[in-house]
Order: structure tokens, then sequence, then C-alpha cells
């Protein structure tokens, strides 16, 4: 497809035409965050030449926490996500992120019609990466800082001197370079040659700030890892502090915890929010004295289920990393651990 060129304040304004979405945009706050524009509202242009967001873009479709069902007298059912979303400004692991929760969420024996309304009702406007956080590693398992057609995109910007470079990737993403009013004007030669520069660029510079690691992995040939039972574990998990952080900020992580709670003398609501597998609870079964209430009753074990998970069990159960680079987890940790240097250390 044609991939157009608008200066930031021509692609502010084409955002603030999409009438009829929650729209969301990175905006140039100390992290980077994502924020809501609100209709009608000046507003400047997204922060598309930082790093990406200090959040994962997973709760656009898996909500820290949300109602998943109602029981009583009057209760009404769960109601599906219909307002359209348009993300904006998500990168190319986050994009691989969103594929590896379609096979958890939409592929199984159970389709969860929640993930699935949102994931419908979700049009995504990607962004090359410019510049990196210290921690972004998604060279180490085989991503890249850019995003192409193929990649679950609808849309795909980069920023540079001052311009943004709008490539539509799907027929939902020309719809929507229609629909806000803007008038594209085709991208030149020079142009698209200074993109493919800075492509190479940030693949180099990625390359170079994890020239540390050799360890590198693939959806076909991740790492070997020790089982999880392996006291070479305890090394890491002496410095884990069991907060979950790193389980909440990663843009793969996917467990849930359902509790019912009354909303009225006759009314029952059923919520799931995030749960981490790193903590005690996690596991915790019901039983007496001398039951074994965890299957996993040392951190350490706890901390080798989530690193296999990402390097071992997922590549066996869906054919993909659970692991896209992002390093929100490196940057999350209070403990200073690094998952780089965890595979690292450990492989065999």
């Amino acid at each position: 497809m044609t991939v157009y060129q608008a200066s930031e304040s021509e692609f502010s304004s084409w955002l603030s035409g999409l009438t009829g979405k929650d729209v969301y945009v990175p905006a140039a706050t100390k992290l980077n965050a994502w924020v809501r524009r609100l209709e009608g509202d000046e507003h400047p242009a997204p922060a598309l030449g930082r790093a990406r967001a200090a959040q994962s873009g997973k709760g656009f479709l898996l909500p820290p926490a949300e109602t998943v069902a109602r029981y009583g007298q009057g209760a009404q059912a769960t109601a599906l996500a219909e307002r359209p979303v348009v993300a904006v400004g998500v990168r190319a692991c986050e994009l691989r992120a969103w594929k590896y929760l379609d096979h958890v969420m939409l592929e199984g024996e159970f389709v969860d019609p929640l993930y699935e309304a949102r994931r419908r009702n979700t049009a995504i406007v990607s962004c090359d990466c410019v510049e990196c956080a210290e921690s972004c590693c998604c060279v180490l398992v085989d991503g890249r800082p850019y995003v192409e057609a193929g990649d679950g995109a609808d849309i795909n910007v980069i920023a540079m001197d001052g311009a943004i470079l709008v490539e539509p990737l799907s027929d939902r993403g020309q719809e929507l370079l229609s629909a806000g009013g803007a008038n594209w004007r085709e991208a030149g030669p020079e142009q698209l040659a200074k993109r493919d520069s800075l492509r190479q660029a940030m693949v180099d510079r990625l390359k170079q700030q994890n020239a540390d690691f050799t360890v590198t992995a693939t959806d076909d040939k991740p790492p070997l890892l020790p089982e999880g039972d392996d006291e070479a574990w305890q090394s890491h998990a002496a410095d884990c502090v069991e907060c979950g952080a790193c389980t909440h900020i990663c843009p793969t992580c996917h467990c849930f915890y359902l509790f019912d709670h009354e909303v009225a003398a006759d009314s029952t609501e059923r919520v799931r929010n995030w749960d981490s597998c790193l903590l005690s609870t996690y596991h915790r079964m019901a039983g007496g004295v001398n039951m074994k209430l965890s299957p996993r009753p040392e951190l350490r074990s706890r901390l080798a289920n989530r690193i296999l998970h990402k390097f071992v069990y997922s590549p066996q159960q869906y054919g993909m990393l659970g692991c896209v680079g992002c390093g929100r987890c490196i940057e999350a940790c209070p403990g200073a651990i690094d998952i780089r240097k965890v595979v690292e250390d450990l492989k065999k």
C-alpha cells in the first residue's frame, strides 16, 4: 500500500477527527504513558519519537479487573465491549504479545468472549521504534524494532525530522485514514530510504546494547534451561521480593484470579483480576493439616516456572516464545532481576 507523509500537527488533527472512538496515544509523560484523547479538546502530537510506554498494552484487551458474570434476581448479563478503540503507538514487541494472547484466549477449547469483543473492536496504529529503553532486548528473541505488513497492525507510523510517515496495512487502516478528514501526501523515495536507514540503525543499537548476552532464542529454538526443581534457580530467586511486578507489567502474562462478592442483598458479581505465578497464594489449594497446599512452596520453583513458561512451555504449547523482549520486567523489578542475565547464567 502507499506510504503517506504528514506533519505532527496534521497527524494529531487526524486523530482528533476520529469521532465516536476511544483514541489512546502515548503522551509525553515521564514514562510515556498511554492516555485517552477527549473528543473536542486540543491535543499535542503523540510522543511517537520516544521509547515504548512503560506499561504494557495488554490492558486494552485484558483489563486489570473486570466483571465476567452476575448472579441473582434481576442480574444483567455481562456487557461486551462495543465502543471502538484506536490504540496508537503500539510497538512491534507488543504486536507479538497480542498474537500470543490470541493463541491463549481465542484458539483453545474455550473462546473468551470479553477478550474477543475487545480484540475485534480495537484498531491498531503501530509505531516504529526510533528510541529504546536500556532494557529493550527484542533482538535477543528474534524480534525487531519496526513493524511490517502481516504483523497485525492496521496502520504503521514512524516519526522522523518532525514528520510522520503513515502506512496503511489493512482495509480497516485505509478506512481510518479516510475517516479522519486529513489530506495525506505520498511519501517520496528519499523519505522511504531514510525510514529504512532508521530501522537498521535501531537494530544495530539494540544489538550493541545487548552485546553482553550471548543467548538468543527463537520460537523453534528456545534456550536450554534447567528443570524447575534445580537448585541453580536459587541464585536469582534470592533477589525476588515476590511482588508480582514482572508478571503484571509483562505483555504476555495472562494468569487471572476469580472471586465472587455481593453487590446487593440478592445479587452477586464474579470478578476477574490479574494474578501472578510468583505469589505464594497463586497455587494454593483447599486442604487441612499435613496437606500439600501448594505444589510450589519454594520461591525458587515459582521463579523457575515463570522463566520456563516464557522460554520452554510456551514454545511447546503455542509454538511461540512467551517473551517478546520489551524489557519491562527488568525495569519493574525492585530486586533488579534481569531476565536476560537469568537465561544467560542458567543455560545448559
